[in-house]
């Protein structure tokens, strides 16, 4: 009876990691989306102050400022999450919690570096470091060093938990 129990409470436990971990990559889909806005810094100039069609200036802006460049990044981000998920999840144990405790790895890996790129923007927006005036990369150069670093580190923790057999975690 204990062990029904137990199992019904690994269970429960499993599709609530489950479900957390759906959130956090749909919070993270949307972090993409600041990290495009980085990528688009004309999108809000009058298209006469814009650099001239043809430049890559122009060129990259308009991409990143609507579908499909706005949503690409953020497509791309837990798409990466997600294939590092499913490489864990194929070499993890099939014991009791393994599975629940990777998923709230990454879902908890998601969520801290998904609040850490809102918290590098309004950080960066904060700093007086002007590299070069708005708009342009060269202004939005300090919004995205932090944001690459921050996808680095969430992916290297993901990627250290993927065990090298599943031996390794038996």
């Amino acid at each position: 009876m204990a062990s029904r129990t137990q199992s019904k409470l690994h269970q429960a436990a499993a599709v609530a990691a489950a479900i957390v971990l759906l959130l956090s990559w749909a919070g993270l889909l949307h972090t993409g989306e600041f990290i495009s806005w980085s990528l688009a810094p004309y999108d809000t100039t009058p298209l006469v102050l814009r650099p001239p069609s043809g430049t890559w200036e122009r060129e990259v802006s308009d991409f990143f400022e609507a579908p499909p460049g706005s949503t690409s990044v953020g497509v791309l981000i837990v798409g990466l999450s997600v294939l590092l998920f499913l490489t864990a999840l194929r070499r993890v144990s099939r014991a009791a919690g393994a599975r629940t405790r990777l998923m709230a790895g990454f879902a908890a890996s998601n969520v801290l570096v998904g609040v850490g790129v809102f918290l590098s923007i309004l950080t960066a927006g904060l700093l007086p470091l002007k590299t070069s005036p708005y708009p342009g990369y060269g202004w939005t150069v300090k919004f995205l060093v932090p944001q690459a670093l921050l996808l680095a580190i969430l992916y290297t923790l993901q990627a250290h938990t993927i065990p090298k057999s599943l031996a390794a975690t038996s």
